[in-house]
């Protein structure tokens, strides 16, 4: 139904499926049937985001990152690391996640989803057991640059008509810096270096200008 309507039912198809995958584990009647159920969601998640087919709607795209959210507050890491698409589907949703980031005009209201996922999913780390990889080493750092690196390009629309999301909502806002350490710490080194890279140059000017003036 998702594929073939417009908003608002479109919209709400995914609403209905974020409520699906809040499906509490006690109605299903083996774990079998759960891990079926799981499959499908990945599996048709990461369908969406291959095509980003309905993406280009804002009401769809908002609820999609809900739907994201969800399995990851639904399920074990272990358990998504179990599906068969998992290593498509965590590179997919780290492409999505990037793009979305550099996106912040459009995604303002909705990367506090993404960045609560890969939170949950870097937190899950120690408990993940088995041989399967989680493949976050290979996907974090990069969220991780692209969150940083946006905000600090979106300083220059402060006070413009475009907006920025360091002037948004501080409710939001904060739900955002209460994610983003858990991924800074993940590769604490590579984010360090990063910081340092960007920051720097700009304390020196900024002190340079000063010392001008």
């Amino acid at each position: 139904v998702y594929a073939t309507a417009s908003p608002p039912l479109s919209t709400a198809c995914l609403e209905c499926l974020v409520r699906l995958a809040s499906v509490r584990r006690s109605l299903f009647a083996t774990e079998a049937g759960r891990a079926r159920f799981l499959e499908a969601l990945v599996g048709d998640t990461l369908a969406v985001l291959r095509t980003r087919a309905g993406l280009d709607e804002h009401a769809n795209y908002h609820e999609f990152c809900r739907l994201l959210g969800r399995l990851k507050t639904n399920y074990q890491l272990s358990e998504l690391v179990a599906s068969s698409d998992y290593a498509a589907w965590i590179g997919a949703v780290a492409e999505f996640t990037v793009s979305s980031l550099a996106s912040w005009a459009w995604a303002a209201g909705s990367v506090f989803y993404l960045l609560a996922l890969w939170s949950r999913l870097v937190t899950s780390m120690p408990y993940l057991k088995g041989d399967a990889p989680s493949l976050l080493d290979a996907h974090v750092p990069s969220i991780t640059r692209a969150y940083i690196c946006s905000r600090l390009e979106s300083a220059s629309a402060l006070g413009s008509d475009d907006g920025s999301p360091l002037a948004g909502d501080e409710g939001s806002l904060a739900d955002q810096l209460d994610a983003l350490p858990h991924l800074c710490r993940f590769q604490y080194a590579q984010t360090a270096d990063l910081l340092a890279g960007l920051l720097d140059p700009l304390a020196a000017a900024h002190a340079g200008a000063c010392g001008g003036g």
